[in-house]
């Protein structure tokens, strides 16, 4: 009887070296992944990525939309750490740490065998007839992998828009928040379809990662070998003119996205080393030696710092944190920004009769103050000597005030001058808006404006 498709496409169990390490390595990595948007340091997430008000707070440094300097060389970290981690490694990230493998393999495969039992039996239950208690099963799996979705997606979603605001959302519920609804909706619908249907396939179709990090490596790079010298020619039968390798196929049926690798290197593998388990399980059975297929770089020789890719690399990576640290260091800790008013930003006034008639010229603008410290400060804002001494003056709530951690403010401004003042005044040059944060003194530069 062929063999049908399972929705549950997963691969046959395998023990050995490579999967104790996993074993151990990636429950840890499903707490990490699903924890993490929950952990909270000093009032703060850990990891925040909110898009919608362009804020970022990654392991507790605060970044906003207008330090694109800073984004920038930390976005180019991460690239060339990945591209380092690949010239030395290879594909390990996909086999080993990236939540699609991790996920699937220590807990929807696992559910899979602890319902299904073992490969075997799980063909063999997929290619049996329609019954009630097929069916049954099939619905049980069903249920526990969409609660497991449905915990995903929140997970996933709280990265975003942080778990205060989800643990909010759950609270008032979705009537209140329909849109978070549906996008954690959303999110649960394709996690399922993902992990239940489509699986591997992500890795193989959508995924471009994988052949990122393809173009990256090189024949001094790690990568899952197959020993064809010592392999061939295969053969059931174990002849003198045969190869080590008895053709059972366990390679095949353990690997994650079912290639050949004795077919040789190829663009699918993740590098997941379950094939060199199976191999190595079957090899003593035999009679021969282990590590017919093993971790190995594509020239069979030892791995080599002195390679241009891989000094490149390190270089650029030495430099760009350099200059991180630098735009780090010289941050400054209160960010104020001043955009003139859409509507009446330049006005002018006849002052009170009783007091002489005088007509005042004023410029409307917004202040917009964010505190990018971990502490409160106070500030105050005010005039250069100069300008005030000329006449002008500067009118707003934010003149002096005390900005918690992280606050954002947008306030109206003005700065006005009497028109007796203004024609002695240099209208030529740039007003200096002084923002003093302790010791700290910052200066703005603004032209003050007339109607003609």
């Amino acid at each position: 009887m062929s063999q049908v498709t399972s929705p549950f496409a997963g691969p046959s169990e395998v023990k050995g070296h490579y999967e104790r390490i996993r074993n151990i390595l990636q429950p840890i990595l499903i707490v990490v992944f699903l924890f993490l948007p929950w952990v909270r340091v000093a009032g703060e997430p850990l990891l925040l990525l909110d898009f919608a008000n362009r804020h970022f707070i990654i392991f507790g440094i605060n970044f906003y939309s207008h330090e694109a300097p800073l984004l920038f060389y930390f976005l180019i970290l991460i690239l060339l750490s990945i591209f380092i981690v690949t010239a030395v490694f290879g594909r390990l990230w996909c086999g080993w740490t990236c939540p699609q493998t991790v996920f699937l393999h220590s807990v929807f495969n696992k559910i899979e065998k602890w319902v299904l039992g073992p490969f075997s039996k799980r063909m063999s239950f997929y290619n049996s007839a329609e019954s009630w208690s097929k069916k049954i099963k099939v619905l049980f799996l069903y249920i526990v992998f969409l609660l497991i979705c449905w915990v995903l997606s929140h997970s996933f979603v709280a990265y975003f828009v942080g778990s205060e605001s989800l643990v909010r959302f759950i609270v008032e519920g979705p009537w209140q928040h329909p849109v978070a609804f549906s996008v954690l909706a959303i999110m649960t619908g394709a996690f399922f379809f993902n992990f239940v249907f489509f699986r591997e396939r992500l890795c193989i179709y959508v995924c471009p990662y994988g052949r990122f990090q393809n173009a990256l490596i090189d024949n001094n790079s790690l990568v899952v070998y197959y020993d064809h010298v010592r392999g061939e020619p295969r053969g059931k039968r174990q002849t003198a003119d045969k190869g080590d390798c008895v053709d059972c196929k366990r390679c095949v049926t353990v690997c994650p996205v079912k290639i050949d690798i004795r077919q040789g290197f190829q663009l699918d593998c993740i590098a997941c080393g379950k094939c060199i388990d199976a191999c190595n399980e079957i090899m003593p059975k035999v009679q021969r030696p282990q590590h017919l297929i093993r971790f190995e770089t594509g020239d069979q020789k030892k791995i080599s710092v002195k390679r241009f890719r891989l000094v490149l690399y390190t270089l650029l990576f030495v430099v760009f944190s350099g200059a991180f640290a630098w735009s780090l260091g010289n941050r400054a800790g209160i960010d104020v920004a001043i955009t003139r008013s859409h509507q009446n930003s330049i006005s002018k006034r006849v002052s009170d009769i009783s007091s002489g008639a005088t007509t005042i010229w004023q410029n409307q603008f917004q202040l917009h103050i964010k505190n990018q410290m971990q502490k409160s400060v106070e500030m105050t804002l005010t005039l250069s000597e100069k300008d005030l001494k000329q006449g002008y003056r500067l009118l707003s709530p934010a003149v002096r005030m005390t900005l918690a951690s992280q606050q954002d403010s947008k306030l109206p401004a003005f700065i006005e001058i009497s028109e007796s003042d203004l024609e002695k005044a240099q209208t030529h040059e740039d007003l200096e808006l002084i923002i003093q944060v302790g010791p700290e003194v910052h200066v703005k530069k603004i032209r003050f404006m007339q109607l003609r």
